[in-house]
């Protein structure tokens, strides 16, 4: 999800990953969160996309990456224009670097940054990440619509956030269980290592400063409920905000309800949540500790 908070509304990234089929982005208007029917709005159908961002323009439009994925195995950015609810695409980076990309964040109007969970296309890649611990995820920066690698040995590079004005890029590392803080002034320089419970999915940024992150505390779990195997009918959910006085738990739960959040957004009082496989969005009263105040369950995006 990419939040417009100037014009109360988010872009969201979907599509069935178990079934196999394509899904779209969707453009979500947060002011109908209390409706009896939320206003989603389709913006391109026909896609598998992960990783999304967007960028308001000095002309008032919104520019927005999007990493679509093929059925062949590869990936590629999509660039579009949004104005309004017309989504206008303007372009596609193509890169054999981008096969195994997640997630995407603009730099300026022209360059922009990619994670990569591996560091190979084939299956041979996430055996050896994913099996046998090996730390070969990276960043890529893309400039003149030219990929290449910037930072290497993240143990499934996920969620990134780049700061360009306090020279500081997050990036989280899943299967470290850790936040790395990089200086984009001098990326290959050591990053600082935040601890984080939970390996860290997507990341976004709260009204307070503080940094929002979906974790999932069991990748054992995660993994069993996200390919449907025995045993994993949910995977928990755990939100976290992060801030120089530490680390705070703003959801943890079971899965049960809602299973294995992969990012969360802070609009207006509440938390918007999104999920590996949930048909729906969970709405939470931020200030809630744990489960209290939390909405119930979102249906199909055209109901509720």
């Amino acid at each position: 999800m990419a939040l417009d908070t100037e014009r109360g509304q988010a872009v969201l990234s979907a599509y069935d990953r178990r079934a196999g089929t394509t899904g779209g982005l969707y453009l979500l208007n947060l002011h109908t969160l209390d409706s009896p029917a939320v206003a989603v709005t389709p913006l391109a159908t026909g896609l598998r996309p992960a990783g999304i961002d967007l960028r308001a323009e000095p002309d008032g439009s919104r520019s927005l990456l999007a990493i679509s994925r093929h059925e062949d195995g590869s990936a590629t950015v999509e660039r579009y224009r949004l104005d309004g609810a017309t989504l206008t695409h303007q372009g596609t980076i193509t890169s054999p670097l981008l096969c195994r990309a997640n997630d995407v964040a603009f730099l300026d109007g022209e360059r922009f940054l990619f994670t990569s969970s591996h560091g190979g296309c084939g299956w041979s890649a996430v055996i050896e990440d994913n099996v046998f611990g090996g730390r070969h995820g990276f960043v890529g920066l893309v400039e003149n619509n030219d990929a290449r690698a910037l930072i290497g040995g993240i143990g499934f590079a996920n969620g990134l956030f780049p700061e360009p004005s306090h020279d500081r890029l997050t990036v989280a590392a899943t299967r470290e269980d850790a936040l790395l803080v990089y200086r984009l002034s001098d990326p290959q320089a050591p990053p600082r290592r935040i601890a984080v419970p939970g390996g860290p999915d997507n990341l976004t940024m709260a009204p307070d400063g503080r940094l929002l992150a979906a974790l999932h505390p069991s990748p054992f779990r995660l993994a069993l409920h996200r390919y449907g195997w025995p045993g994993g009918a949910a995977a928990p959910t755990r939100v976290a905000a992060l801030g120089l006085a530490g680390t705070e738990i703003l959801l943890d739960e079971d899965g049960q309800r809602f299973p294995a959040a992969t990012v969360a957004l802070s609009w207006n009082g509440r938390l918007v949540i999104g999920s590996v496989t949930a048909p729906g969005l969970l709405v939470c009263g931020e200030a809630a500790s744990g489960a209290t105040g939390s909405s119930a369950l979102a249906g199909p995006p055209a109901t509720r």
